[in-house]
Parts: structure tokens; C-alpha cells; sequence
């Protein structure tokens, strides 16, 4: 008897199906690029939960006759190639002809479909593949993909999907990466019967992503532009203030279809040389059109890599015009003191034209009541400035000590508290650069990183407060307008309780905007958009969605890293003495929360060394 056998046609498509389909944001993906190939200018989807149970795609694109819905389900049917030749100059978006196939082939299936002109539509049901209902009937003219109870016949595969609000996220990213690269198109994303965004059609480019990425984003996007006549690089970079921890914020489009280089990302960061600090990654949003022969498509099943024919000279390309957009525009705010007297805004640093070497060579000027951080930990600096009339830094180091209605002291910390016996006092001697406090422990000099200090000081103390439900809550003056992307929006959501239990109060002011009423006391000194922005990145990451012991973690080191002292912030003497005191109470004095070291020691032996007096007697 022959060993091998000749597989049936619906296991043939479920096969394929687990290349093609993935979760159902890849339906998402596969059928409105379908709908954005059929000439559509208006694509409606509707998800509920995680987009599994039920999906409902529609669109005003050309639509199908009879005999081309029926040829839909076979696989390798399609419109969009007919030689061989047509593999190396696609201009579609879909082209293989597997995505309606393998997707009726792990659920219940319904398309509906009207050709432009035609008086009756087609209408087909399908089951696992197998076609169970065809009619004529009247609708509009268009497509409307119905998919219910996704892998319903592949448990192994369903098993496999993430909670609802992760699979969301998925369709979300997947459609705001289609929408921002079909700015001409209108979409609306609906789940659960709530509009998450409703995009109406437009030329500008940079209105889609103000309406995708918020406009806090947008705002601060650089145009970048490079032509050829076999390639062009145009869209935008981010400045380096809305650099992020990862790479969620990068949207990189080849001819029309977003894809992922880690290649290209990394060109692009180059172009940043020390702007940015290594764990921080740049936004931007990039469109790369390209002669079809030179890029390779079909190089991955769902089509999210290409190849190409020169990749050492895109990335020259990529590199060589990000750096020049850096070179031609300012990236820092202006500030003038007399704007203090008009404005209660933060103090910044004059204009700074970023020239092509390291910035720490970088001379400028920069006015006195301004507290710059240097190069050294760019990423921790924050400007925290005073006004003119309060020359003290106000970083509220004593214990016992109120400041602007802020009680800084946390007595409930002192559960944390311990005696080393044996250890001597950590004496503050002066403060090195307003950055590093030197310090005597018995006849061993101490350096102490202040910021990483006051982070595992602050850490602590949030911590305590959190667990024990005494937070301290600042209302806000002015409520502030929160403008998220619909997936920060959806983020913000997920992670609503945690924020509250926090401190923040926050509440849903329309679409994608968030009003904010009021912050934790330990962070009103700070700029509360920027903050919520940076504590949104930081929940951001998949690996910690679904663990919320892993997300508090995450919320709560970065909102001792804002509220800690800051490289370049001058100490008085008493604030040094009391932050050493606090430091070495702790548990765990000797790292900060992220496990950098707080400290390092130099003994008497090893100065003496130092000083070629290693000798006896």
C-alpha cells in the first residue's frame, strides 16, 4: 500500500490557512487589502471581543459578478497576476489569491457582493470550506465579508490566540498601519458596537496620522524626502522627545504595504547618532516607492518582509536622508524669560541647531535659572526647573517636609526600613556636577548616583503607598486633554485601574481623548502629558499585557524615575544629607529599580594605590 496520500482539498486550504491566517487580525489585513485593491474609498470594519467570534468587513470598492465570487474560493485564483513575469512587478496589495480560501476554510463564512452597474448582487455561505448556501439578491454595490467563529474546526490553532484586549490590539495595529499608508481612503473601525475611529478620506498625509498617532505626536514629525527615478523616500521622522522605549512607533511602508526591517529601523536610528540614547528608538512614519523589479514581495507567507535587489543602498538612503532632516530642523523648543511672566510653563533651553557630530561637543548657551542635564543619561533628563521667585530646586529630600501641598515624607516607608550593624553613617561631602554626590563611609570615599538614589527612595515609597491603598491625589487646576492613538487609547483602557489606583484621574472625553483631573502628589511637578505618554510606552509591551504584577512593576518604576531628582538638578546640603540617610535605610540601597547601581566605593587602600603610597611604614 503507498505511504503517501494525496490530501483533500479542505485540508489542503486549512493547511495553507495557518500560513495565510495567523488570528484574526490577519483576516483583517488580507481582506481589506482586497477591498483597497477592488478601488474602495470607504472600508468599514466591525470586530467583536478579540475579533474571533465575529469580524464584518465592508467596502464600496468595484465588487464581483457571479462567476468571480464563485472563483474566489478556489485557491490561486486571482485577478492580479496572469504570467509568471507579473511576480516581479507587483503593484497590489493581495495577489496570491489564498486569503478568502484559507480564511472560509477555518470558519463560517458569508460574502456578499454587488459589480459596479450590475442590478442584483451574489450572495455565498460557506462552512470549514464547503459551500452550504449561493442566492441572488439586492445590495449595494460593494463587498461585505462576514467571518464568524474563526479556527472553529482547528482548536490547536484557536488555543493559541491571546486575551481579547491583546488580539484587539493586534487588528488595531494592523488597520492603523493600512490606514496611514491610504490616506485617500476612508475607515471606520467598529467594536462592540463603539466607534473606535471613524478616518474620512483626505489628501493630506499628515492629517491621517494627526487623527492615528495624536496630534501630540504629529506635531512633532520632520518631513523627510528623498527622489530617484527608480526610488523615492518621502514621510516623516520623529524628534527625539517622542522617542520611545520600543519600536511601536515606527511605520515603515514599500510601495504601499507596511513591512518589517529591522534593517531600515536601524538606518533610521543612525541617523540620530547621540541624539538618542540606545534603548530608545525613533518614531516615524516612512513611504518607500520603489521600482517593483528591484523588491522582492513575496519573500514571507502574510507578506510583512520584502528583499531587495540593493539593500546596502536603501539604507544608505534611508540613513543619508533622515540625517540630513535632522540637520535642517530645530530640535528644541526656544524659550525666552520673559516668557515666564505670561506663562506657567517649564523653562527650556535656547534653540539648538544639530550639527553632524556627537552632541556633548555641542556648545550652548544657556541661561542662568536653566538646569541642563549632561550627555551622560540623556534619557532621565526632564527639564524641572524653578521660576524666577523660587531659587530652591524644591525636590522635597526631608523626610517631614511640605512643599506646594505635597507632603514628600512617607512615613508608611518605613516598613522597609532596616538597621545594618556595622555599617557606617554616608557622610554628603558636595555634589559633583549638580549629578553625583560624593561621600565619606568610613574611611572609604563614596560616589552616589543621585538620580538612581532618589528612584529606588521614590520606588520604594510609591510601592508601599500602592500596596497599602494611600494614595495622594493632586487635582489639576485645568484639566488637561489627553489626545491618544486609538491604540494608546485602547491601552489606557485595558490599564484604566491600575492608573487609578496610582492616583491618576482620568476620564473618556470623546474618541481618543482623555481628560485628566488630577495626578499622584509625587508627580505635579511634572509635565502630566508627557508623563501619561511615557507611562502608556512603557505598558506597551506585549510580553507584560496579560500580567498585571508585571505591568504595576512597570508603572511604578517609571513613576519613580519621573519624580526622582534628575541629572543636572542642584542638591543643598541638608537635601543630600537626607537622601543618603533615606538611601541606606532601605532593603535594597544599591541598585535602582531598572538595577543600575546606585553607588560605587573607592576604599582608603586603593586611594592610597592610586597615590603610588602602597608601601609600609
Amino acid at each position: 500500500m503507498a505511504n503517501i496520500n494525496v490530501l483533500p482539498e479542505h485540508l489542503i486550504n486549512q493547511i495553507a490557512a495557518g500560513e495565510v491566517v495567523e488570528r484574526p487580525a490577519s483576516v483583517v489585513k488580507e481582506l481589506v487589502e482586497n477591498s483597497i485593491d477592488a478601488g474602495a474609498t470607504k472600508i468599514t470594519v466591525e470586530v467583536h471581543g478579540a475579533g474571533d467570534s465575529f469580524m464584518r468587513i465592508t467596502d464600496d470598492g468595484s465588487g464581483m459578478d457571479k462567476e468571480d465570487a464563485n472563483l474566489a474560493f478556489e485557491r490561486h485564483a486571482t485577478s492580479k497576476i496572469t504570467t509568471a513575469d507579473d511576480l516581479t512587478k507587483i503593484h497590489t496589495l493581495g495577489f496570491r489569491g489564498e486569503a478568502i480560501a484559507s480564511i472560509a476554510s477555518v470558519s463560517y463564512f458569508t460574502l456578499q457582493t454587488k459589480k459596479k452597474g450590475a442590478l442584483e448582487g451574489t450572495l455565498i455561505q460557506s462552512e470549514g470550506g464547503k459551500m452550504t448556501k449561493k442566492k441572488d439578491l439586492g445590495c449595494p454595490e460593494g463587498t461585505q465579508i462576514e467571518v464568524r467563529q474563526l479556527f472553529y474546526n482547528t482548536p490547536a490553532r484557536k488555543k493559541y490566540l491571546k486575551n481579547d484586549s491583546t488580539e484587539y490590539g493586534h487588528i488595531l495595529d494592523t488597520l492603523t498601519g493600512i490606514a496611514l499608508a491610504n490616506h485617500t481612503v476612508g475607515f471606520r473601525l467598529v467594536r462592540d458596537d463603539k466607534v473606535a475611529f471613524d478616518l474620512p478620506a483626505t489628501e493630506e498625509r499628515l492629517v491621517r496620522a494627526r487623527d492615528l498617532l495624536g496630534r501630540q505626536v504629529a506635531d512633532e514629525l520632520i518631513p523627510v524626502f528623498y527622489g530617484h527615478s527608480q526610488i523615492q523616500l518621502e514621510g516623516y521622522i520623529g524628534k527625539p522627545l517622542i522617542a520611545r522605549a520600543n519600536r511601536k512607533g515606527q511605520h515603515l511602508f514599500v510601495n504601499g504595504r507596511e513591512v518589517s526591517s529591522h534593517v531600515l529601523s536601524y538606518a533610521v536610528k543612525q541617523a540620530y547618532h547621540s541624539l538618542l540614547p540606545k534603548e530608545k528608538n525613533p518614531v516615524f512614519l516612512l513611504f518607500l516607492t520603489v521600482d517593483p523589479e528591484l523588491v522582492d514581495v513575496n519573500v514571507h507567507p502574510r507578506k510583512l518582509e520584502v528583499r531587495f535587489a540593493d539593500e546596502k543602498e536603501v539604507f544608505k538612503i534611508f540613513m543619508n536622508a533622515s540625517k540630513k532632516a535632522l540637520e535642517k530642523h530645530v530640535l528644541a523648543p526656544s524659550f525666552s524669560p520673559q516668557d515666564s511672566m505670561f506663562h506657567n510653563e517649564r523653562e527650556h533651553q535656547n534653540i539648538m541647531k544639530v550639527e553632524d557630530k556627537p552632541l556633548d561637543t555641542v556648545k550652548v548657551d544657556v541661561p542662568a535659572s536653566v538646569v541642563s542635564a549632561p550627555p551622560a543619561e540623556p534619557q532621565e533628563k526632564t527639564e524641572s526647573q524653578p521660576g524666577p521667585e523660587e531659587p530652591q530646586t524644591g525636590w522635597n529630600l526631608e523626610p517631614s517636609t511640605e512643599i506646594d501641598g505635597e507632603l514628600t515624607g512617607n512615613s508608611s516607608a518605613e516598613q522597609t526600613i532596616v538597621e545594618r550593624e556595622g555599617t557606617d553613617e554616608l557622610i554628603p561631602l558636595a555634589q559633583m556636577d549638580n549629578s553625583y554626590i560624593l561621600c565619606q563611609q568610613g574611611r572609604a570615599l563614596i560616589v552616589v548616583d543621585q538620580h538612581a538614589a532618589h528612584e529606588r527612595v521614590r520606588y520604594t515609597e510609591i510601592l508601599d503607598e500602592f500596596e497599602k491603598r494611600q494614595k495622594a491625589v493632586q487635582p489639576l487646576l485645568t484639566p488637561e486633554q489627553l489626545e491618544l492613538s486609538p491604540q494608546e487609547a485602547a491601552l489606557l483602557e485595558d490599564n484604566k485601574e491600575l492608573l487609578q489606583d496610582m492616583g491618576f484621574e482620568i476620564e473618556p472625553f470623546g474618541g481618543n481623548t482623555f481628560s485628566v483631573f488630577g495626578v499622584p502628589s509625587y508627580l505635579v511637578k511634572e509635565d502630566v502629558l508627557t508623563t501619561l505618554r511615557g507611562l502608556i510606552d512603557d505598558l506597551n509591551n506585549q510580553a507584560v499585557k496579560g500580567d498585571l504584577q508585571a505591568r504595576k512593576e512597570k508603572a511604578l518604576t517609571y513613576a519613580a524615575c519621573r519624580s526622582a531628582v534628575k541629572f543636572g538638578d542642584p542638591l543643598s546640603k541638608e537635601e543630600m544629607d537626607s537622601l543618603c540617610k533615606r538611601l541606606m535605610e532601605l532593603d535594597l540601597p544599591y541598585t535602582c529599580p531598572h538595577g543600575r547601581p546606585t553607588m560605587f566605593t573607592m576604599t582608603f587602600d586603593e586611594l592610597e594605590k592610586k597615590f603610588g603610597r602602597d608601601y609600609k611604614g
